[in-house]
């Protein structure tokens, strides 16, 4: 090769030794390389030879085989968390399998039955401790406790809630003597907290952003309506809420993380609750993260974990299908349509998801019936 000495190149002929470095610039050096490589047999050769012996050097085997040594040498590979934390939130640790529920497009009513019947499908398992479960969502935990109260359910039915689209993460455990005395708590992970809250916006992230909402309006004649107001009911450290009037002003998604990008705003932007809600939260927080960050956590197995998602959800619903752990996606009439300005992307989701893998399965229906054999062809004790 004949190649700039300015930049990779530099370090690649190092490596390789197959040629002349030159100046780009500098047309009577390119034209003397290029005399030099023809007109010398034995600097051709050199060259040639060395390039088939060391360019294996250059494959992605190569460079990935370097790359992984390099990352070996980091230590520690994961945080040291403090073990006097470990009391109240042990259940989740000695779990052999993990159930995520995770349907967004599901009213309060039909998600209540889809848990109840996920915990059916699993009776067995879940008394004898073997199987937990964790309920993610972008409801906040005042919201997830009443729903559950209302439902006649026990908080403590779950391991986690991963709340406010993942930007909070909350054990629940019970305190008192008794279980007639007891009452439940909710407490939050606060190694999470620190984590994702690495450069979070804060205050001056929430001023940015009220400004903003005041700006989007809805127009009719020459009257203007504020259509976005910040929700401080659903907000919370790490997670500004603002409550959507009406929808249809919202700007697309894409257009709205592509602002947040140009005002250097480290952040993500959701649209939930049918887009009558948007949310932000931290960069390094998402209802994803949050679960690979209990698989670290509580050493949980991702492959050991199945989520359940319904056939549309928030905006970070497409990121709950990648990964090792396996996927239910659960079809029916309960489903809400998709609204149109929840997703950037404009292609369709088998073009990015392997919808045909063996990790993901889809089954028509929520019910018990339904869900257990479907568990159980996903390797996941049932009933």
């Amino acid at each position: 090769v004949i190649a700039t000495k300015n930049g990779a190149p530099v370090e690649i002929h190092q490596v390789l030794d197959n040629g002349l470095l030159v100046d780009p610039h500098d047309q009577h050096a390119i034209a003397d390389a290029l005399y030099k490589l023809l007109s010398d047999k034995q600097l051709w050769s050199r060259c040639r030879e060395n390039g088939l012996k060391n360019i294996h050097r250059f494959s992605w085997p190569e460079h990935c085989k370097n790359y992984l040594s390099r990352i070996l040498t980091l230590s520690p590979r994961y945080p040291s968390f403090p073990s006097n934390e470990d009391q109240f939130k042990a259940p989740i640790k000695g779990r052999k399998c993990i159930i995520v529920i995770a349907v967004d497009s599901a009213s309060k009513k039909d998600l209540v039955c889809i848990i109840k019947n996920s915990i059916e499908a699993t009776r067995k398992e879940t008394l004898s401790g073997s199987t937990g479960f964790v309920l993610s969502t972008s409801l906040t935990m005042s919201e997830i406790h009443s729903l559950l109260i209302s439902a006649g359910m026990a908080p403590t039915d779950f391991d986690a809630f991963i709340c406010n689209s993942g930007s909070d993460l909350f054990y629940p455990s019970r305190a008192g003597d008794s279980p007639s005395t007891s009452r439940v708590t909710f407490s939050l992970d606060r190694n999470y907290q620190s984590h994702i809250e690495y450069r979070w916006g804060g205050e001056g992230l929430r001023k940015y952003l009220v400004k903003w909402a005041s700006s989007i309006v809805e127009r009719r004649g020459r009257t203007e309506k504020q259509v976005i107001f910040e929700d401080a009911e659903h907000s919370s450290t790490s997670c500004l809420a603002f409550r959507v009037v009406n929808p249809n002003y919202l700007p697309p998604l894409k257009e709205l993380q592509k602002l947040m990008r140009i005002q250097s705003l480290r952040c993500h932007a959701l649209y939930n609750h049918s887009a009558t809600r948007l949310s932000v939260i931290p960069i390094h927080a998402s209802r994803s993260q949050a679960l690979r960050y209990l698989s670290v956590r509580w050493g949980i197995e991702l492959r050991n974990v199945v989520i359940l998602v319904g056939e549309s959800g928030d905006s970070d619903y497409e990121e709950l299908f990648g990964g090792l752990h396996k996927t239910i996606v659960l079809k029916g009439e309960f489903n809400t349509p998709a609204n149109r300005i929840h997703t950037v992307r404009r292609y369709p989701l088998q073009d990015v998801i392997a919808l045909d893998c063996s990790n993901i399965i889809g089954v028509e229906g929520c019910s018990a019936d339904d869900l257990t054999p479907t568990l159980k062809a996903l390797g996941i004790p049932t009933k």
